[in-house]
């Protein structure tokens, strides 16, 4: 169940049903069977129905009753050489905290309004893995999106992951290199001109790591850089240079009553500068490019023109995850995490969030995005069954234009039911 309010951030933007607020239901049924057929090789499939309740749109059109496929997959065991494994087909893929490569968060049959809570983040891919403990390397080639057959217009995704677990203080460490080549032709919007981008080149390089230096305390760090080409339009390509960070650390306070757990994260994500429309000067490209991440820290303002455009945009719902306003790069955040559980089957958790863009992407602005409050309630029922409610608001900073800057409400009722 979900009740959102003011997502645009404007109360007084009614729409077209004369109400600033959704309240609906949505479910998601997956069933998945696993069989290991001959010696080392087993097979994966997954069937996936995700809907709102009752859409009318998506009733019309029978889609809600679409039975869509999400894991089909072939691995391969000790194949040719016995550390090695491949898997072929549709998989899903996550390395480290989702920070780069986590989730492809899709909604083929178009039956759900919160993307977000997609059953759906698998890849049509082939990985191949290398098992010498304790190192671990992957090769991975995945098509993202494949259009004409006899154009040059496709999207793809290759990979190299490298990780190493250390005998001491639960550590681990891996280091990166995905490449995604952008040849879909989508058209980029500049103060000049519009038309077709078949440039754009997004190498990102990076290294993470985690550790606990002590009982019950864990640091995490990681780092990534973006470089590569992007097209603005036909006639000028720029060089990427972006820059991502992400470190955290919290503590577990387990001989204390209730079990309380503390924690706190900055993330960073470069951003484009406001007063470089179309690379004036011809300076490099500075946005950080979402690549495929899984990892989102709040409910909101992550998400915030990435699938829910705000007033601000001026009705200009064509912009992309890209656009400097996004939730999805030219970032500041700091998140301080608590948790407690009260009795052995109930969790409270609970995220404070702080905002600010890095560069600006309107002149004449402050750069105080806003805060957001998450709070959270996990009951387990029983093993299989569980019951969450969470409840978030995100309160606009003095970026946002009066009329402009209301604040956005979020509350969230699910069962979920695993066996």
């Amino acid at each position: 169940w979900i009740l959102r309010d003011n997502y645009d951030l404007d109360k007084n933007n009614a729409g077209a049903n004369g109400d600033d607020m959704d309240n609906y239901l949505m479910s998601a049924a997956e069933v998945q069977v696993d069989a290991d057929l001959t010696d080392n090789v087993s097979t994966a499939v997954r069937l996936v129905n995700q809907r709102d309740w009752d859409d009318r749109a998506a009733s019309e059109s029978s889609n809600q009753f679409d039975v869509l496929v999400d894991l089909a997959s072939v691995t391969l065991k000790e194949f040719f050489y016995s550390p090695l494994a491949v898997t072929i087909g549709r998989q899903d893929l996550w390395y480290g905290k989702g920070f780069i490569v986590g989730a492809k968060q899709r909604d083929a049959g178009g039956t759900i309004t919160a993307h977000e809570y997609t059953a759906i983040n698998s890849f049509d891919a082939i990985k191949a893995t290398l098992d010498f403990d304790p190192w671990k390397i992957d090769g991975v080639y995945s098509v993202i999106e494949s259009n004409l057959v006899a154009s040059a217009d496709d999207i793809w995704l290759g990979g190299l992951n490298v990780g190493y677990k250390f005998d001491s203080y639960n550590a681990e460490a891996e280091a990166y290199l995905f490449v995604k080549k952008d040849r879909s032709r989508v058209a980029w919007v500049t103060a000049t001109t519009t038309a077709a981008s078949d440039k754009n080149l997004i190498n990102t390089v990076g290294i993470r790591g985690s550790m606990e230096p002590i009982a019950n305390l864990t640091l995490a760090g990681e780092v990534a850089k973006q470089y590569g080409d992007y097209s603005t339009f036909a006639t000028e390509t720029r060089t990427r240079d972006a820059t991502a960070l992400d470190l955290s650390g919290d503590y577990k306070f387990k001989d204390m009553k209730w079990s309380p757990k503390v924690g706190l994260e900055y993330v960073y994500y470069s951003g484009e500068e406001n007063d470089n429309p179309g690379g004036a000067g011809g300076n490099d490209y500075e946005g950080w490019d979402l690549m495929y991440r899984g990892k989102f820290d709040t409910a909101i303002r992550e998400f915030q023109n990435l699938y829910y455009f705000t007033a601000d945009r001026g009705g200009n719902t064509a912009s992309t995850a890209t656009d400097s306003d996004s939730g999805a790069t030219n970032q500041h955040q700091i998140v301080l995490i608590g948790q407690l559980k009260p009795i052995n089957n109930l969790t409270l958790d609970g995220r404070f969030a702080w905002f600010r863009f890095v560069e600006l992407p309107t002149a004449n602005r402050s750069k105080s995005l806003g805060t957001e409050l998450d709070l959270s309630l996990t009951y387990s029922y029983t093993e299989d069954v569980s019951f969450g409610l969470l409840a978030a608001w995100f309160f606009p900073g003095k970026y946002w234009l009066s009329g402009q800057d209301d604040r956005a409400a979020d509350l969230v009722g699910s069962v979920k039911v695993a066996f």
